[in-house]
């Protein structure tokens, strides 16, 4: 609510109604209908205000739908939980409540008069004539789901929020000079020559002791530490299993082939450059030197006064041209001239720039794969009643192995196996399926139990139980010797990268030209700039710090992974009065609304630490969790 008070301009329903703005829904109440205590039925308290879970559940709901609105429908109830959508809406609504109970304090009134202005001066309330519309208003309050009461009270109290807000709004202006300042360093221009020293280009460091490989191994551990592994045992209820006991008929071919007809028959296709024209007499003279040897595209925007992009009409197939059109530039020859063709749209030139002529591959040369379609479609309807009999034996009473063998399907244990499908060894675990969601099941799950039954889409179901945990483990340093050995020559590389990287630098400080020491190394000099400070697109962040950290004409170093570029400044520009960035007023406006926002912040943090703010853990998990929240079930 507050982001959307900060917002002098926006319409005051769109905070009411956007989402912009979570409203207190109050007006319903329900204690005559749930026999529990008041305290059950109370998500948070802010000081004396209650914030009930039919309330909260009603302004979660508004504002999913309206984030699956954004996203397309595409947001689960499980994805909004991972989001904290719950968790915003409730501190916005707390915070609603802690500027409500203020406003309540101070005396802040609301007449009616204020209200209806309010509302009559809304300009989405407004219809054809530009004044308030009654219509307009009941349209909306029922396309968002409004009692006309509620919404009145909402504006009031918006408004009553407005006026403890107010100091806020008139924050001080942040100082001139500080403004100045500020512009100067943010849009302040610096430009580099830069060259890169690989580690991977430093000498072979040679053999590590005992000592430098023990050193590594206790710095690093989370390096040379083995990952979880799983021994896991699972039953794949796999379409496979099913498909050699299919007949399949001539007719259940035919029908297959027809319903996949795309995947076999390819029609002919040709890139297409035309040309549309009103007058018969310039086309006639455009077809002429097109026939002459003139380019296509040149005619076309010279003499047609096309845009070259509509020129190009792509790949096209038959249907994809009027028919006369058609009809013509398929019958030519490629990069004949065609037309000009009149239409309803004008004259047509056409040609074909190229031409794909298309494939048809008849049943008897598909046969077997249009049967294979056939029985693995079948299949998969088939295992829908084999994984109901499956799931009966579990719920009987049966392990997983004696209800995969009732089934047809045999148990498989896979011994150890990490996140990524490897072995302890670093080899593919071998037995792992390609099942996409196995693994994420398996190490989701809790040892010594069976999973749910879990589709794989066309590939079956699936149900795994974990046998055994083995927790992240260091392996002996004599098993990673090795590991440890390339891990030390790698740090000892890129050392001996940074210490040529700072003789450089120091040797440019010096007076050394860049460019003469670049015949030293592979890479060659690089300039980077003009950038600005936040021009991280353009530059690393490693070498925009050191650009501006730099005095003019100095010499350092960045590092860039492994590493290193020394970075020589060549040039400082100051921002120019009539340049294109921001200028010192729409920069001290920007600082206004900082300090505004700055200070609203703490005002609300102020105003729910006097209060006092509690959250009914045990209620609010209620009302998030999947599925419709039910007042009436006991929590």
């Amino acid at each position: 609510m507050l982001q959307a008070i900060r917002s002098k301009t926006a319409s005051l329903v769109v905070k009411l109604l956007a989402g912009l703005l979570i409203i207190s829904f109050a007006a319903w109440g329900i204690q005559d209908i749930i026999g529990t205590s008041a305290s059950e039925l109370t998500v948070a308290t802010v000081g004396d205000t209650e914030i009930d879970p039919q309330e909260f559940d009603y302004e979660l709901s508004r504002e999913t739908q309206r984030l699956r609105q954004v996203f397309g429908g595409q947001l689960t109830e499980e994805q909004i939980n991972n989001l904290g959508i719950g968790n915003a809406v409730l501190q916005r609504m707390i915070n609603d409540a802690a500027l409500a109970e203020k406003a309540s304090s101070m005396g802040l009134l609301v007449s009616d008069d204020q209200v209806t202005r309010a509302i009559h001066n809304d300009e989405t309330f407004h219809g054809f004539d530009g004044t308030f519309s009654r219509q307009r208003f009941n349209e909306v309050m029922r396309a968002n789901g409004f009692p006309e009461s509620v919404y009145i009270e909402r504006v009031r109290a918006d408004i009553a929020l407005r006026q403890v807000l107010g100091a806020v709004d008139n924050a001080p202006a942040a100082p001139r000079k500080l403004t100045e300042m500020l512009r100067a360093y943010r849009f302040e221009k610096r430009t580099a020559d830069t060259l890169l020293i690989k580690a991977s280009e430093q000498p072979d460091p040679g053999t590590p002791t005992d000592e430098q490989l023990q050193k590594v191994y206790e710095d690093q551990p989370q390096r040379f530490t083995a990952p979880e592994y799983r021994k896991i045992t699972y039953v794949h209820l796999d379409p496979a299993m099913l498909m050699d006991g299919i007949a399949v008929t001539e007719e259940d071919l035919k029908a297959a082939y027809d319903a996949h007809a795309q995947d076999y028959i390819k029609p002919e296709q040709r890139q297409v450059q035309m040309i549309v024209m009103t007058d018969e007499a310039k086309a006639n003279e455009a077809a002429k030197m097109l026939r002459e040897g003139r380019d296509f595209v040149k005619v076309a925007t010279e003499v047609a006064e096309m845009e070259e992009a509509a020129v190009n009409l792509g790949s096209v197939t038959r249907e994809g041209l009027l028919p006369a059109l058609s009809d013509a530039v398929f019958a030519a020859e490629k990069d004949a001239i065609v037309g000009p063709i009149k239409s309803p749209l004008g004259w047509h030139i056409l040609k074909a720039v190229e031409i794909d002529p298309g494939q048809t591959r008849t049943l008897d040369e598909v046969r077997d794969e249009v049967a294979r379609i056939v029985k693995r479609e079948r299949a998969i309807d088939a295992l829908y009643d084999l994984s109901a009999r499956f799931e009966d034996q579990i719920g009987g009473g049966a392990t997983l192995e004696e209800a995969g063998r009732s089934v047809g399907a045999d148990p498989v244990t896979i011994e150890a196996v990490d996140r990524e499908g490897m072995t302890p060894s670093g080899a593919k675990a071998a037995g792992l399926p390609e099942l996409a969601s196995l693994l994420p099941v398996a190490f989701a799950a809790e040892e010594g139990i069976e999973s749910e039954l879990t589709e794989a889409g066309d590939k079956g179901f699936f149900m795994l139980r974990v046998d055994k945990v083995i927790k992240p483990a260091l392996r002996p340093l004599a098993d990673v010797r090795d590991d440890v050995t390339a891990a030390w020559k790698d740090i000892e590389r890129t050392n001996a990268a940074e210490i040529m990287a700072k003789n450089f630098a120091d040797q440019i400080n010096e007076g050394v030209q860049l460019s003469a020491l670049a015949e030293k190394v592979s890479a060659s000099v690089e300039t980077v700039g003009p950038v600005a400070r936040n021009d991280t697109g353009k530059a690393s962040k490693s070498v925009l710090a050191a650009m501006f950290e730099l005095e003019s004409s100095k010499a350092g170093i960045a590092r860039i992974g492994n590493d290193f570029k020394v970075v020589a400044l060549k040039d400082v520009t100051a921002p120019a009065a009539a340049e294109d960035a921001m200028t010192v007023a729409e920069l001290d406006d920007l600082l206004d609304q900082d300090v505004g926002r700055d200070l609203s912040a703490q005002l609300i943090g102020a105003m729910r630490d006097e209060l006092g703010v509690k959250i009914n853990q045990r209620v609010y998990n209620a009302v998030i969790k999947p599925g419709r929240f039910d007042p009436r079930q006991p929590l």
